[in-house]
């Protein structure tokens, strides 16, 4: 099946942290299939393969050979090993991009996070210090150094992937709704930071900054939680959402892409819902 796109995206640079499997993987192909040069993150060599070599090569047969059209000589896709939890998370990325892409970052994709629940009666300082790294002071700190270095460019888009558990809590995952709030929240103040009023941030002004909200999406750390407590997640989420299936990764992706457009330049410090009507925001 192919994909045509217009190809809106040309000479710019995202970056996407979690990119080589499940949504942050659609974003990619999302983006790339728009002429964007893709900088994904991954934890190990496995990782490194499905984004510099398979999606990139699937963007060539599915996207540019299957209509006829040239691919563009700009894009570049690559894989990154880059530990969320490692205090030099920021750094490796920021040097891959002065290598590579020019010291340029038009679009910042928080995918990647810490998977970890947080139960209550059950955590102990390691685990919750963990969550507050992986899910908040990483992308903080991402954020910083693409700023500190003026790698974002006029009208840069940042987006955070939350989830529905930020508002729709369950005491079994109390940390990782936690992190996904704050998140929530860091959105709203970079809107405010990077949108043209602060003059220190001139240099990035007309960018915005959104929090997208997935709901319960079929991805593989989904399906690898075992029947069980698939059919519990079911019975969860179904009753609450207004289209009653499974997402997918490429229904968020499509509303991330949605956002990394022209036509998203009106939209900040919004949390936008992709959750099949899971949670409805306004």
């Amino acid at each position: 099946m192919s994909s045509v796109r217009e190809l809106d995206l040309i000479d710019k640079v995202a970056v996407i942290s979690g990119a080589s499997r499940g949504i942050g993987r659609a974003i990619a192909f999302n983006l790339a299939s728009r002429g964007c040069s893709i900088l994904g993150t991954c934890t190990g060599d496995e990782g490194v393969t499905a984004l510099s070599s398979s999606l990139n090569d699937e963007i060539t047969s599915r996207v540019f050979e299957a209509t006829a059209r040239e691919r563009p000589a700009s894009l570049t896709i690559k894989g990154l090993v880059a530990d969320i939890f490692s205090e030099d998370c920021a750094s490796v990325i920021a040097n891959e991009i002065n290598k590579t892409f020019n010291n340029r970052v038009d679009i910042f994709v928080n995918c990647a996070s810490d998977p970890m629940p947080g139960i209550i009666g059950a955590m102990g300082t390691a685990e919750v210090q963990r969550s507050l790294v992986g899910n908040i002071q990483t992308p903080v700190m991402i954020v910083e150094t693409f700023v500190r270095w003026r790698y974002f460019q006029p009208n840069s888009r940042i987006i955070y992937i939350s989830s529905i558990r930020s508002r729709q809590p369950w005491s079994d995952q109390l940390m990782y709704a936690a992190g996904k709030s704050a998140g929530e929240s860091l959105c709203r103040t970079w809107a405010q930071a990077f949108g043209g009023k602060d003059k220190r941030y001139s240099f990035m002004e007309g960018t915005t900054a959104n929090a997208v909200t997935a709901g319960l999406t079929e991805t593989d750390a989904v399906v690898n939680c075992g029947p069980e407590a698939v059919k519990r997640f079911q019975d969860e989420f179904f009753p609450t959402q207004s289209i009653p299936r499974f997402g997918q990764p490429e229904d968020v992706a499509d509303v991330v892409g949605l956002l990394c457009g022209k036509d998203a330049r009106w939209i900040t410090g919004c949390v936008i819902s992709a959750s099949g009507g899971g949670i409805k925001i306004g």
